[in-house]
């Protein structure tokens, strides 16, 4: 149905790209972060100014006299605003019916198969197996690499990991100094993988009971510790949102290298979501219970927890006006350096508070999968930095890290 001037339309969550600069300003196209919209939708940036007012609480009416308030007498026409809406609603870019009978039709599709397909491969790796296999060992020898890929039980103990989910293409060396140490000091049989939600579904965590394929086979989920949490915290809290393990890459790069080095040994995984934690003054009140359902849950089990979490996000696509400076990313390095300190220390607390330093200028994603597999194993192990890494193209900037927790 048509919009009209009395309804109050909200926009998703949608990541702006900045496309190309015009006389209506920048032309932005915005990709719907669940990948329930297909494709993306460009906007022109008065569009794109306007649909930014699209926020639930205000009709288009009173987005109409905002705009004329603001912008010097400026009025859009009503048939301008009506028609944008519409547009977005048809793309399923603003919550209602329609987008909820879009949702329901690609979850449907997404619960249909058993097996959680390797959305990434063929584009962040390589979907043929032999060639994924030297895509990845050339990481260990790689200039910034370990060296090799180890062996097992030639290193320290690894009850935890911090690993990147930055694409492997740009952090793939410190992905292998996370994965070597892992080789090296873990016989677990049971993999729990945290990794960063970045469509930040409303619900703190998110499971699947699908297993994860790669191209070197899927490595299977443990249904029975899924199952065990679900009757402890309920099916609706661990899988009202899981429609995000669809296309989100932080647990499937984990699993794959999982998959990569333990293939001959036979494992499970249970791949974990985490939405963002930054806004919670007392995070570990938060996910204390889920943690303990899933201690309880993996009680004499062999297990091994790893997260998927990468550091700061600096730069124009980021929302800042520009990218960083040589000086201004060395200091964000320090800060960063600082930040991991903490998390290898005693206090997962110190660490979150530190995460947000600076009004959250660094923008840490992976805050959340980081804070609870400390708790997982327990705040009081002690962490090792294993790597940091820094890519840039010079417009913006993502930093990664790799510690190993004992």
């Amino acid at each position: 149905m048509p919009h009209q001037l009395d309804d109050k339309p909200r926009l998703r969550s949608c990541e702006p790209r900045p496309l190309k600069q015009s006389r209506d300003g920048m032309e932005v196209a915005l990709r719907d972060v669940m990948g329930i919209a297909p494709g993306m939708i460009a906007l022109s940036g008065t569009a794109y100014a306007i649909a930014a007012h699209f926020d639930g609480r205000n009709t288009l009416r009173d987005i109409q006299t905002a705009i004329a308030r603001d912008n010097q007498g400026l009025r859009v026409d009503a048939k301008v605003l009506c028609n944008l809406a519409d547009e977005l609603d048809r793309a399923g870019f603003l919550e209602g019916p329609a987008f909820e009978a879009l949702r329901a039709k690609v979850l449907a599709e997404f619960r249909a198969n058993p097996i959680r397909e390797a959305v990434c491969a063929g584009g962040s790796y390589p979907d043929d197996p032999a060639e994924l296999r030297r895509f990845l060992d050339r990481f260990f020898t790689h200039p910034q690499g370990p060296g090799d890929g180890g062996k097992a039980g030639a290193g320290k103990p690894v009850r935890a990991l911090v690993a990147p989910h930055i694409d492997l293409h740009r952090g793939g060396p410190c992905y292998a100094h996370a994965y070597r140490a892992l080789r090296e000091g873990c016989d677990a049989d049971l993999f729990v993988v945290f990794g960063t939600a970045h469509a930040t579904p409303r619900r703190l965590f998110t499971l699947t009971r699908k297993s994860y394929d790669t191209p070197l086979g899927a490595v299977q989920t443990d249904q029975n510790v899924v199952d065990a949490l679900a009757a402890e915290l309920g099916e609706d809290e661990l899988f009202g949102d899981e429609l995000v393990h669809r296309q989100e890459h932080s647990c499937e790069f984990q699993i794959l290298w999982l998959k990569h080095l333990f293939g001959e040994r036979k494992i499970t995984a249970v791949p974990v979501l985490c939405s963002s934690i930054d806004h919670l003054s007392k995070p570990s009140e938060r996910v204390s219970k889920f943690v303990k359902a899933l201690q309880k849950a993996v009680k004499g089990r062999k297990v091994c927890f790893i997260a998927g979490a990468d550091l700061a996000h600096i730069g124009v696509m980021y929302g800042d006006p520009r990218g960083a400076t040589p000086a201004e990313l060395a200091g964000f390095k320090q800060d960063d350096l600082g930040t991991v300190k903490h998390y290898c220390g005693a206090d997962a607390h110190k660490f979150a508070i530190d995460a947000r330093r600076n009004g959250d200028q660094r923008r840490l994603c992976g805050t959340a999968p980081m804070f609870v597999t400390k708790l997982a194993v327990g705040e009081e192990a002690p962490g090792e930095l294993l790597d940091y890494g820094q890519w840039t193209d010079g417009t913006d900037s993502v930093s990664y890290c790799a510690v190993r927790i004992g």
